[in-house]
């Protein structure tokens, strides 16, 4: 196995197996606590509204998205890395699908609420944020980073942390607004604890394996960082809200 050696990061580590099965781990448990009360709402009958199409498409190819991070993951630890690359190109087909469905889905579901309550259009800042954070970092992993590993693996680990941090959210937000409330490092705190903790190991890993941060960290955890502090300044923005309504009113194809 490469180890580091001055002036150049090494793409592999003993550890790495082990540091990624772990971080799909948690990625899984993120998602399936998060998401499951929704999902067992809705398919118990118990949703608020009938899901439209667009809504399925979007559960199940983020769901993929997981499936095909965990098989990747697998066939690197059974050194088939031929058999992950060629499988890797489906991760192309699904992030068009991916970026366009988390869109059209959450106006969807924002428009339906929105026929009784306005309060929740400072929220849709946040579904934003994700789609566009995870193509930002999933496209380069995919179209530009393929033949580097060490950049690869670290552009997917950033992309899939971002929408991973959704589940998070849901899953324990509440009770972090309960303790910390929805101000602006509160709505941060809320929000944003899954991602951070996640960003946390991967950036302990490097330095504790390689001694130093590899290039897309340096770049890409400030990014998320900044992107977080924006978000939450948009989110309590008093010109948010009628911008969001205007976006949200806007049509898209296959959104309902």
């Amino acid at each position: 196995m490469a180890t580091a050696t001055a002036g150049r990061f090494a793409p592999h580590h003993p550890r790495d197996r082990s540091f990624y099965a772990g971080f799909i781990a948690v990625c899984w448990l993120g998602v399936l606590f998060g998401f499951f009360p929704a999902s067992s709402a809705r398919i118990m009958g118990r949703a608020d509204y009938v899901a439209p199409v667009i809504l399925h498409i979007h559960a199940f190819s983020f769901m993929s998205w997981l499936a095909l991070l965990t098989i990747q993951i697998a066939l690197v630890r059974m050194r088939r890395t031929a058999v992950h690359r060629r499988l890797g190109l489906f991760g192309a087909f699904l992030l068009p699908v991916m970026a366009y469905s988390g869109i059209a889905a959450e106006l969807f579901s924002q428009r339906f609420y929105l026929q009784r309550d306005d309060g929740g259009l400072d929220f849709f800042v946040l579904p934003l944020f994700y789609v566009f954070g995870f193509v930002a970092f999933a496209t380069p992993a995919l179209l530009a980073a393929r033949k580097d590993p060490a950049a690869h693996k670290r552009l997917i680990l950033l992309a899939t942390t971002v929408i991973v941090g959704a589940g998070y959210a849901r899953w324990w937000g509440a009770a972090l607004t309960e303790v910390v409330g929805d101000g602006y490092w509160g709505m941060i705190a809320n929000t944003f604890t899954g991602t951070n903790l996640i960003l946390a190991a991967a950036v302990v890993y490097d330095l504790t394996t390689r001694g130093r941060l590899h290039r897309v960290y340096k770049i890409g955890v400030p990014a998320l960082l900044l992107g977080q502090l924006v978000c939450s300044w948009i989110y309590h923005a008093p010109w948010w809200p009628p911008v969001s309504r205007a976006l949200i009113q806007l049509p898209l194809p296959l959104s309902g």
